[in-house]
């Protein structure tokens, strides 16, 4: 009960009374009755320009409840995200657009944060599974900088198949497959894409599956200023989740912090870049 209590006083704080009373007894009510957990419902957020489509109850209410309640992808540190702000207006002042990577985008909330935080720049969210896709597309569609792609990322091109150990929409794996029906995309793809661009978050949540995206090729983990990650050794149990980050990373100068599941990675050499300039 305090559980919910808590989440109904976030819920008032951040969506006003009446439209946190409302969206609040849905949540309430679609996780009760079993038939209604899938049902699609709109939030309006104060600070949000437009609406947001999730499924009150599913995962969708914590992911929702984490990034915009919480605020668990909010600055850490005022030095190092003022130092991002600098880099942002680098890149634009050069005529160049900055490019973010959301990898395991789900159905679109840390992208539009992303786009939100780092105006001006161009969200490129990486979804895999089908029903999450979907709601990532009407949700970007009120963000027009946010470009919806149903892939999985890796360190190469493969097929891969999709797997679900407790049935909720955050909780899809993925696993390379001879008989996948999913197509991979990588890092240097998404980028050669976007040639006037320049790299600057990436956003790593893919539920176990970082241990192939840092398998082989990283040397674009040293031209990202900031790279958010969240581990899953707790999920997959010595598959080595932490250690594929970490060993990536660690060939050159970086500063980490930590707020809830999130790690923040900020390279040395394009903050000193940016305060030399």
């Amino acid at each position: 009960m305090s559980r919910h209590l808590t989440r109904l006083l976030k819920s008032l704080h951040v969506l006003g009374l009446r439209n946190g009373s409302l969206i609040f007894a849905h949540y309430l009510i679609y996780r009760l009755l079993k038939s209604r957990k899938n049902t699609i419902k709109q939030v309006r957020l104060r600070t949000l320009p437009g609406k947001i489509w999730l499924r009150p109850g599913l995962s969708d209410w914590i992911v929702m409840e984490r990034i915009f309640f919480d605020q668990e992808y909010d600055p850490i540190a005022v030095a190092h995200d003022a130092r991002m702000d600098e880099l942002r207006e680098r890149i634009l002042s050069e005529g160049k657009q900055p490019l973010i990577i959301d990898c395991g985008a789900n159905i679109g909330l840390s992208a539009i944060w992303l786009s939100q935080r780092f105006a001006g720049s161009k969200v490129i969210a990486i979804e895999p599974e089908p029903a999450n896709f979907e709601l990532l597309k009407l949700n970007a569609g009120n963000f027009p900088n946010i470009v919806p792609v149903c892939a999985a990322i890796s360190d190469r091109t493969h097929l891969v198949s999709l797997s679900n150990r407790n049935g909720s929409p955050w909780s899809w794996e993925t696993e390379e497959s001879e008989t996948g029906t999913l197509q991979t995309v990588t890092i240097k793809q998404i980028r050669d894409s976007y040639r006037g661009s320049v790299l600057l978050v990436v956003k790593v949540d893919i539920e176990g599956f970082e241990t192939s995206l840092f398998r082989n090729d990283v040397t674009w983990t040293e031209d990202v200023p900031l790279l958010i990650f969240e581990m899953h050794d707790w999920l997959n149990p010595w598959s080595g989740s932490g250690h594929a980050f970490f060993s990536s990373l660690t060939k050159s100068r970086r500063d980490y912090l930590v707020q809830g599941e999130n790690v923040f990675s900020y390279a040395h050499r394009e903050m000193e870049t940016q305060s030399r300039t």
